[in-house]
């Protein structure tokens, strides 16, 4: 047996990727990951494609997940989980499957993970006055995939496996939300070895080799109200310290108000990357090409840490007060790209869910110009700007960020 590893930095990763699928019945197969995680996430966060040969013939594939970052003097010991696929009906020997694929991956550990085979589920709660958090159940990792098909309008192979919130895979998050008793809401993510950079000396100081790629928030509409993504996200980052993990990342839509008021005024998460028309996948959140930022969250710090879980309130900045902040941007119709105040207003809808949806051409103004304006002003370079805030001005919806520098990264990362 043999194994051909690879990422998204070799040439035939999307077309192995669209192979592998054919091969193991995307669409009609629920063990299988989405193609647009697989596209983009698995790589971003250190993972590989595997496909296991014998005599020439494809037997399996597996995709390798980070699982375990250990350092032993100088050396760090990466373990990955191995998500096997057999596409014959004799399993292969799983030993020989290991054997050829740490041979492969010298110095790493590889832990074999079969979607189909005999898994466990530890449900744990922590209650939070009617909301309570904890790991699910196996009757609850199967609502989850319900709520997201509910959620997003989602097809079936959008949707993630119900298997990941198994303690045999090991996800680096999971976890749900229940309202008297019945199923309200979901989070999980995945371990990262391989991440964006960070700025000043955050790496050392937060363990920046090893951190949580957290994936997917979900709550069901007639649920919202109970706090429960503040909730979610706060166990998420409870738990992540323990493990000694300093920073959680994720994406998100930078035209999604509601995510900004959460993501930046109540969780205090920052944004210096962004990447434009990330994802290729279209539903009804998602009706125009899907730009997304990188968010970081320094859970290890004193300004995320000192939020209370129940009671705190999204920080806004009323704009309408504060004139000397210049704006960007006038809504879709114009820009200035030649800013260099210390704090500046990025504009975006109202209700971008709906624009998309009401008035598709407008959506696609606005989605171009703000593209046009993450591009220039978001990032760590000398003149650019980090994202940490969000602001108002009467029905007007604002993102704001500080220049980029060195006096904004010891504030952002100070600990007790």
């Amino acid at each position: 047996m043999d194994v051909t590893l690879l990422d998204a930095d070799d040439p035939q990763w999307s077309r192995e990727l669209e192979r592998a699928g054919v091969l193991l019945g995307v669409g009609a197969n629920p063990t299988l990951f989405p193609y647009h995680f697989l596209y983009v996430t698995l790589s971003k966060i250190g993972g590989k494609l595997a496909i296991f040969r014998q005599n020439g013939r494809i037997v399996g594939v597996g995709f390798l997940f980070p699982r375990r970052l250990t350092r032993s003097s100088a050396t760090l010991q990466r373990t990955y989980t191995l998500r096997f696929h057999p596409v014959q009906e004799e399993l292969p020997d799983p030993a020989q499957i290991i054997a050829v694929c740490q041979a492969a991956m010298s110095g790493s550990t590889i832990v074999f993970y079969l979607p189909q085979g005999a898994l466990s589920y530890y449900r744990t709660a922590t209650s939070y006055g009617v909301v309570e958090i904890g790991r699910p159940d196996e009757f609850e990792a199967d609502e989850s995939r319900s709520i997201q098909q509910r959620v997003w309008g989602a097809a079936q192979e959008f949707l993630y496996p119900t298997d990941i919130h198994s303690a045999e895979f090991a996800a680096g998050t999971t976890l749900v939300a229940r309202v008297d008793g019945k199923t309200a809401g979901f989070l999980f993510g995945f371990y990262a070895f391989r991440c964006p950079s960070l700025p000043a000396d955050w790496r050392e100081r937060f363990n920046g080799d090893f951190r949580i790629e957290s994936q997917t928030l979900g709550v069901l509409p007639e649920y919202r109200g109970h706090r429960i993504a503040n909730l979610l996200k706060k166990q998420q980052a409870e738990l992540a310290w323990r493990e000694g993990i300093g920073i959680v990342t994720w994406t998100a839509d930078p035209l999604q108000y509601p995510n900004a008021a959460l993501n930046f005024g109540l969780l205090k998460a920052v944004s210096f990357h962004f990447m434009p028309d990330l994802y290729p996948f279209r539903n009804a959140l998602n009706r125009i090409h899907a730009s997304r930022l990188a968010l970081t969250w320094l859970v290890g710090s004193k300004r995320v840490r000192d939020i209370a879980p129940l009671g705190a309130r999204a920080e806004v900045l009323d704009l309408s007060s504060h004139t000397q902040i210049p704006r960007v941007n006038d809504g879709c119709r114009h820009a200035s790209f030649d800013l260099d105040n210390d704090l500046i207003a990025i504009e975006i809808p109202n209700d971008w869910t709906a624009l998309q949806t009401q008035d598709p051409v407008q959506a696609q103004a606005w989605r171009l110009l703000t593209d046009q304006i993450f591009s220039k002003y978001i990032g760590l370079n000398p003149g650019q700007y980090t994202l940490t805030g969000v602001g108002i001005a009467d029905e007007r919806r604002f993102l704001l960020a500080e220049k980029s520098d060195d006096r904004l990264w010891r504030r952002l990362g100070e600990v007790e």
